[in-house]
């Protein structure tokens, strides 16, 4: 599925979330801190995992073997400094692996081959899958931190494409480790702006967010067949944060009609891996 984003905006908006990330660390964060939204995880945990991915997805790209996934993640993850070295050491340790990563998507053109999640395919899956990736892990460490009034929201662009990425590419990919939907979700994305004029949150030079299945921002999780369905309208960050499981179904702007039940019940059973 192709983003709704253009190569050059999604480079950008990836950068920004590195960079917000590295921003969060600082201070003096404490490592030890739970991820409250990643049960069982401190902050050194996942600063580690996300370093690991992006220097996995770029290292996807270089190598550009579309038949075969890239190896070498373990090794990676165990370079990273101990925690006995400071939050100084493995924010330097993650800038450094994203800066290669941010590196090779600036290098690369978006078409080359590369192995993907649904087999061989182009290198801007990457780019893509790090965006949100990176994005959603960042708003953790934020809400860890700082609690979830300090974390940055994102730009209305980037995040209809965290919900169509995950409604198009990820739950899809996931469909065989997740518990199928009891419940027929579908989802209406309503902007900052009446549709056609200029969207508060829109990027300067990002391509429109336009339509592809459903109409203009909508889209639908299907359930087992004769399951009741459920409508969940909101800002498309608090789409995104509901689909990843970062917020609920209480969040602020939801607009939720129909079978409310079975949609808590699927966010409980978990909607992704």
């Amino acid at each position: 599925m192709t983003a709704r984003l253009g190569h050059a905006r999604m480079l950008d908006a990836l950068e920004a979330q590195v960079g917000l990330v590295r921003f969060a660390l600082g201070g003096g964060a404490d490592l030890t801190a739970p991820v409250t939204s990643c049960p069982g995880w401190t902050i050194r945990d996942l600063v580690v995992h996300l370093g690991t991915v992006n220097w996995w997805s770029g290292a996807t790209v270089r190598e550009a073997t579309p038949d075969e996934r890239t190896r070498g993640m373990s090794a990676v993850t165990r370079s990273a400094p101990p925690a006995s070295e400071g939050i100084a050491a493995l924010t330097d340790w993650y800038a450094g692996l994203a800066a290669e990563m941010l590196g090779t998507f600036t290098d690369t053109d978006p078409g080359d081959p590369a192995w993907t999640f649904s087999g061989p395919g182009r290198a801007d899956f990457w780019l893509r899958r790090q965006l949100h990736e990176t994005l959603v892990h960042r708003w953790d460490i934020e809400n860890s931190l700082h609690g979830p009034a300090a974390t940055t929201p994102v730009s209305e662009d980037v995040a209809v494409d965290t919900v169509d990425e995950f409604c198009t590419v990820m739950r899809p990919h996931m469909a065989d480790h997740v518990p199928p939907l009891a419940v027929t979700i579908r989802l209406r994305g309503i902007p900052h702006a009446p549709e056609g004029s200029a969207a508060v949150g829109l990027a300067a030079g990002a391509e429109p967010v336009g339509a592809t299945a459903l109409g203009g921002l909508e889209w639908q999780l299907p359930g087992s067949d004769g399951t009741d369905g459920v409508e969940v309208a909101g800002p498309p960050e608090t789409l995104a944060l509901l689909l990843w499981g970062r917020v609920g179904t209480d969040a602020a702007g939801l607009e939720i009609t129909g079978d409310r039940d079975g949609l808590v019940a699927a966010l409980e059973a978990g909607l992704s891996t």
